[in-house]
């Protein structure tokens, strides 16, 4: 029996296809194992979402050279990046066994026979119309995500995913069910409704709305979330949906991306600033306690001193409660790869004051937990207690021994950085 080892880098759909891909080789009766040095067969789920991502994979694939050579089996480069430098992969890496994009998941254990039988290499990057359904997986954790969409039509000028993920595809919501059920069997609590755009569900007339409704009363999940939304496809009928189930969370992410309109119309997000601001409005405005947090990328091409800082006032303005801060990243392929870009001096001092800015409204933000009650399901055990969630998705953490899977009310305590610490009540 073949042991086998994940790399996973990237994003959670990311990390979600590699929860997929374990269960296709486990069921093929292959091992699971935690260490790369145990295994036989080792493969990179890889990202190509900014360039970093993607040569943080091409400096791990080079490590495994002398494993290869010397004891490895099988070496399998797959995902995003194995779907757009399928080429260069097998040329500059030929150790590299098997290049495979992110609809061929289902073929690996054949693709393993093949190759060990036939001694040659495997390159499959088609994209097609794959959704993985019917899979059993499996989890051990408290929180789990759910994938209910894959691909996406938006085309924002910026962003490689619908040239490497495909068209946008919806998964039938009777096998949403059913996985949610399974996991809901094995101790799963909290489980995360996952797509690149969750708000363009639509399948046999359930739109996202409805079958966010569906699923929180059909499974009856403890808690439900959902990532990600985008502005442009948010309606007032997902707040409703949420008032009306007390087991959906009120956590938003909503990506805003950049505060100034031009450079939004340059991104293709068909939404302005004022839609956005129109948005948190109504969900401030419906569900006071909610959190909300954010994607936010700076030093897009030609963005000025200007329009960064309205990027700037419009964060301030809104106070998120976290964020995902990132300097542009040229993606060869997509319409703003076209753009000429900023110099790299700019685009750090401009991350360098966002990251400022923003960490110390999540640090004013935290402070007013001080003394409040939050229920917090506990996740897992650290070096100096128990780490859980809010139902805003902010971590707390109890200096205590309690188990996983459990739910208390805590008062917070005392705030140490930028972590809320507390006390069961």
């Amino acid at each position: 029996m073949y042991k086998y080892y994940i790399k996973t880098f990237g994003c959670q759909m990311n990390k979600n296809d590699s929860d997929i891909i374990n269960q296709i080789l486990t069921d093929d009766g292959l091992s699971l194992v935690e260490n790369p040095i145990e295994a036989d067969i080792i493969f990179i789920n890889t990202c190509s979402v900014r360039e970093h991502a993607e040569q943080r994979a091409l400096g791990y694939i080079s490590t495994l050279k002398k494993w290869r050579e010397k004891k490895g089996i099988v070496l399998g480069v797959i995902g995003c990046m194995a779907k757009r430098l399928a080429d260069e992969i097998i040329t500059e890496y030929p150790f590299v066994d098997l290049v495979l994009g992110p609809d061929s998941y289902r073929k690996i254990p054949a693709y393993i026979k093949f190759v060990t039988e036939n001694k040659t290499k495997v390159i499959d990057v088609e994209v097609g119309s794959e959704s993985y359904t019917n899979i059993e997986k499996t989890s051990h954790r408290v929180s789990d995500f759910v994938s209910i969409t894959r691909g996406c039509d938006n085309y924002c000028s910026y962003c490689i995913v619908p040239f490497v993920r495909g068209r946008m595809r919806s998964r039938p919501t009777d096998d949403i069910l059913r996985e949610m059920g399974c996991l809901i069997e094995l101790g799963v609590k909290d489980i995360t409704l996952l797509g690149q755009n969750v708000n363009e569900y639509s399948y046999n007339g359930i739109n996202f709305p409805e079958l966010l409704r569906i699923v929180a009363k059909k499974t009856g999940v403890f808690r439900l979330r959902f990532l990600t939304s985008h502005p442009k496809d948010f309606s007032e009928e997902i707040i409703n949906v949420i008032k009306e189930n007390k087991n959906i969370c009120e956590w938003f992410h909503l990506p805003l991306q950049s505060g100034n309109n031009r450079i939004l119309r340059l991104m293709n997000r068909k939404y302005t600033k004022e839609d956005y601001l129109g948005i948190i409005k109504k969900i401030k405005k419906n569900i006071p306690e909610a959190t909300i947090t954010t994607d936010i990328i700076v030093g897009f091409p030609t963005e000025s001193e200007e329009e960064f800082n309205e990027t700037i006032e419009l964060v301030k303005q809104i106070e998120f409660d976290d964020a995902y801060m990132y300097r542009y990243s040229v993606r060869l392929g997509t319409k703003a790869g076209e753009y000429p870009p900023l110099p790299e001096e700019v685009i750090k001092q401009r991350l360098k004051i966002l990251i400022g800015v923003q960490n110390q409204i999540i640090i004013e933000k935290t402070k007013q937990m001080m003394g409040k009650t939050f229920e917090v399901l506990f996740e897992e055990k650290t070096h100096n207690g128990t780490r859980g969630k809010t139902r805003g998705n902010k971590d707390v953490i109890v200096e205590q021994n309690i188990e996983p899977g459990s739910v208390f009310n805590v008062l917070i305590t005392e705030i140490r950085g930028r972590t809320p610490i507390g006390r069961l009540t």
